[in-house]
């Protein structure tokens, strides 16, 4: 009874400094009056905790968790996603990985349930389940997991196969026939009709004797008169 009128008694002022209650990410106990509301998750978090919302107008307050989510936005997919992209670049250039449990959540940044580190079955190759898909999808399976030493040994499963498809491929090689090209006909030249090697001769011919009428000059035949007054060999002087 003295407590409840000890706190009717006293003013807003002091009751709010009376209660106290912890931060949401921190977890440190406070008093209200050193705890302040993000407006986006509407949480308590102490100053410590909060920064300045430099991404929008206002520029209020908000928790350190809703600046990150506004800085590096989750991708969309499955939880195991990045477990199944960090397997398929391993199986570049190995078969059998062994991952701790610490490796595995801090690929994909996230805790693991507790029924993977009770429950053997947890880790079956199962497709159904999201996370035996991210290692089946990628041709990984679970052969071993230790509980007490919190460890879990795969291994690649596409290395026989592909053996197996190297051998098909080289009987298939042997058995195949020598190459032998496409048989290809013989191009046929036509031979000229009687027509067109007359005229082709009849035109040589004509060249011919333009060029003797071109090289042979003729003279002048003498007439009469000339014949009687001069000798043929000289003529008079001018």
């Amino acid at each position: 009874m003295p407590i409840i009128m000890f706190f009717s008694a006293c003013s807003p002022v002091c009751f709010r400094s009376c209660m106290k209650d912890e931060c949401s990410l921190c977890g440190r106990v406070l008093s209200l009056y050193a705890l302040k509301r993000c407006p986006r998750c509407k949480k308590l978090y102490c100053r410590s905790c909060m920064t300045l919302n430099l991404w929008s107008e206002s520029r209020d307050l908000i928790c350190l968790n809703c600046a990150r989510s506004i800085v590096a936005p989750k991708r969309g997919g499955s939880k195991y996603g990045p477990l199944r992209e960090y397997l398929w670049r391993r199986g570049q250039y190995t078969s059998v990985v062994t991952l701790t449990f610490s490796r595995i959540e801090g690929i994909i940044k996230g805790d693991l349930p507790f029924s993977a580190l009770r429950d053997k079955e947890w880790w079956n190759n199962n497709k159904a389940s999201s996370q035996g898909y991210s290692w089946t999808s990628v041709g990984w399976q679970v052969q071993s997991v230790d509980l007490e030493e919190r460890t879990v040994t795969l291994k690649k499963q596409f290395q026989e196969k592909a053996a197996a498809s190297r051998r098909r491929r080289r009987k298939a090689v042997k058995a195949q026939k020598p190459f032998t090209p496409v048989p290809v006909k013989p191009r046929r030249i036509p031979k000229p009709s009687k027509t067109r090697i007359a005229r082709v001769v009849a035109r040589a011919k004509n060249v011919e004797r333009r060029q003797a009428a071109a090289s042979y000059k003729m003279r002048k035949p003498k007439s009469a008169y000339e014949k009687r007054l001069y000798k043929p060999e000289a003529k008079p002087a001018s």
